[in-house]
């Protein structure tokens, strides 16, 4: 599924296209600093936000689909002096890692990678599994709301450019249509990699997302067993009707 798109080039460049955005990285960061207990960030992808969480002294654990965002963080771990972090490469929408956490989280809207209906059941029961009694699920999600009211995107437009010192770039283009019925932005990605300013690789992937109306989400939790469902209004990554972000406890 969604490991399927992060791969090669593209899970090499991930950070670079990323590198502005710091409000994700605060906040899970802040909301986990000085936490005693377990982490699971399902979703982990390159550890931008997993990195610096270990390397405050959490205990944390991290799931991904892709093996190769899985090698970049590896790679950073070590660079960076926290190498011995556990790491599992599983699907989020069905997995099992063998023990409980005191915490588990999806960051940066990853958890609406799961379209279908299906696997986001399935993906929530092993996430309320996976806690420790009392234990809380924290995710931010979000609606996409100007690719809605555009409708579709026929034409691909610039969405991330992105340079290296050495003059390595990478742009990445988009297309997409919405499907209102079933919540779904549809998108097609080209993405091309630039060597001596000359195009050295081109890759199309299609990937979609699934938006969630708010008590949509809240039923979700509710049927997964959830109880005590939160919306966290004062996080810097909630706006009223656009993003949320949810503590729901097991």
């Amino acid at each position: 599924m969604q490991g399927d798109h992060y791969m090669g080039l593209i899970a090499d460049w991930y950070d670079d296209w990323l590198s502005a955005r710091h409000d994700d990285i605060d906040f899970y960061s802040g909301y986990l600093d000085g936490f005693q207990g377990t982490v699971l960030e399902l979703a982990c992808g390159t550890g931008r936000i997993l990195l610096p969480i270990a390397g405050a002294g959490v205990e944390i654990h991290g799931l991904d689909g892709s093996d190769h965002m899985l090698r970049v963080l590896r790679a950073k771990a070590k660079a960076g002096g926290v190498p011995d972090i556990p790491l599992h490469r599983q699907p989020m929408e069905s997995f099992d890692v063998g023990r409980r956490f005191d915490i588990i989280f999806v960051a940066g809207g990853s958890f609406q990678l799961l379209t279908d209906p299906g696997y986001i059941v399935s993906s929530l029961s092993c996430i309320h599994r996976h806690l420790e009694d009392g234990g809380s699920f924290v995710t931010d999600i979000f609606v996409p709301w100007d690719d809605i009211a555009q409708k579709e995107s026929s034409v691909y437009q610039v969405t991330r450019d992105s340079s290296r010192p050495n003059g390595d770039r990478s742009v990445v283009h988009e297309r997409f249509s919405i499907d209102i019925e079933k919540q779904l932005k549809l998108g097609t990605y080209r993405y091309e990699f630039y060597s001596d300013q000359r195009l050295v690789s081109c890759l199309i992937n299609d990937l979609n997302i699934r938006w969630f109306w708010k008590d949509e989400f809240v039923r979700f939790l509710t049927d997964a067993g959830f109880g005590d469902i939160q919306l966290l209004t004062d996080s810097p990554l909630y706006d009223e009707g656009s993003s949320f972000v949810f503590k729901a406890v097991k």
